[in-house]
């Protein structure tokens, strides 16, 4: 965490990078010493690089949380326990922090990763695939530690039927870790964060994005995750969450329409900005504090190869539309498209994305529902 001299320094270099220790000790009624000893810390800190205290780059939009590989197999026929299953194969990078930033970089958006690692070969085939969408600036290697891995065993259809997840490295992903990073971090457009990272991360988030008013998305990851998040979420821009998730921070199950809008009024009486609800193939419930409520009927697809990454490219798809500062709407439609298209790929990114095919994608579906409920009527 910086100190307050060790900001005022750091914001007299983003201005100018070749400012001399002595301006910067008269600019700022220090003397020429403690510059220096704070330039050293800040140089340390990994803030700047050196001279002439280059400052590190920085990016648009910030994913904070999961990389991982990811271990497919897909069974050939039902599964049948106590014996072995015939399958086939494949390891491919994951985590869904990672897995939305290369949406992100695909789609032509500035975005680094924030994340931690094992010094080890799952990290380098990560590192070596990503890095052409990703900035990797912000990944730290932890050498005792192994890079985070996730198994899913697939039905012949490509539904999941188990997953096996290997995160403990996601417990130091702390308010620690995060406040290393906040003099980067309060330079974002956008701050997107999964629920790999720890509870007082999130609160530390939450609150650096209220003090910079700066937009924060939350994803997520799955029910017993759920926990990770706070009960004060005043500060959270959108959550993008399904009926599972919130039925599990809630502790109150879904019987009827009634009570899933209910969930939603109540995500926004913790302060949640925009919530976006799904379930599945069913109808998704989107709610804003404006008193807004509407339904989006995702498209079914027949097509299904590998639903592993849908949810990450859905959520991907609804922040690109954030940052091009497009109506929550057509946000959403950017999502559903980006989602549809995915699971029609082996890949957890699906490697024809871009920006123009995107937005011609979602348009294209939102003409398709509208035509059908031109029919309808």
């Amino acid at each position: 965490m910086l100190s307050e001299n060790e900001r005022k320094v750091l914001n007299q270099i983003n201005h100018d990078p070749f400012l001399s220790q002595a301006v910067i000790a008269k600019q700022l009624n220090l003397s020429r010493s403690t510059v220096a000893g704070i330039i050293s810390s800040l140089i340390q800190k990994q803030y700047i690089q050196g001279r002439a205290y280059i400052v590190h780059p920085t990016s648009d939009i910030y994913c904070i949380g999961a990389m991982n590989v990811d271990r497919i197999y897909q069974l050939e026929e039902e599964l049948i326990l106590s014996t072995s299953n015939p399958v086939t194969s494949s390891v491919t990078i994951g985590g869904v922090a990672r897995n939305i930033a290369e949406n992100l970089g695909r789609l032509e958006q500035s975005v680094s990763l924030l994340s931690l690692a094992g010094d080890d070969a799952d990290y380098q085939m990560i590192k070596e695939q990503s890095q052409a969408f990703v900035k990797f600036d912000h990944v730290k290697l932890i050498t005792e530690a192994v890079t985070s891995s996730y198994t899913a065993i697939l039905d012949p259809q490509g539904q999941m039927q188990v997953a096996f997840a290997d995160m403990a490295i996601c417990e130091a992903m702390d308010h620690h870790w995060i406040e290393e990073y906040t003099a980067i971090l309060q330079t974002a457009k956008l701050l997107v964060a999964d629920l790999n990272i720890q509870k007082q991360a999130v609160e530390t988030l939450i609150q650096l994005a209220a003090n910079h008013q700066i937009p924060l998305i939350m994803i997520p990851v799955s029910g017993p995750k759920m926990k990770h998040l706070p009960h004060q979420l005043k500060g959270i821009s959108w959550l993008i969450v399904n009926q599972d998730e919130s039925e599990a921070y809630f502790q109150q199950k879904v019987k009827n329409e009634a009570d899933f809008i209910q969930l939603a009024q109540q995500w926004l009486e913790r302060g949640v900005e925009n919530i976006l609800m799904t379930r599945g193939t069913d109808t998704t419930l989107y709610a804003n504090q404006e008193g807004q409520l509407e339904f989006y009927q995702p498209p079914i697809n027949p097509k299904v190869v590998d639903v592993t990454g849908a949810g990450d490219s859905y959520a991907a798809g609804i922040i690109y539309g954030l940052a091009k500062g497009y109506a929550p709407q057509d946000a959403i439609y950017l999502g559903m498209a980006n989602a549809y298209q995915t699971v029609q790929s082996p890949s957890t990114v699906r490697k024809d994305l871009n920006a123009q095919q995107l937005e011609h994608e979602a348009q294209q579906l939102y003409q398709n529902q509208n035509n059908q409920k031109e029919r309808v009527k």
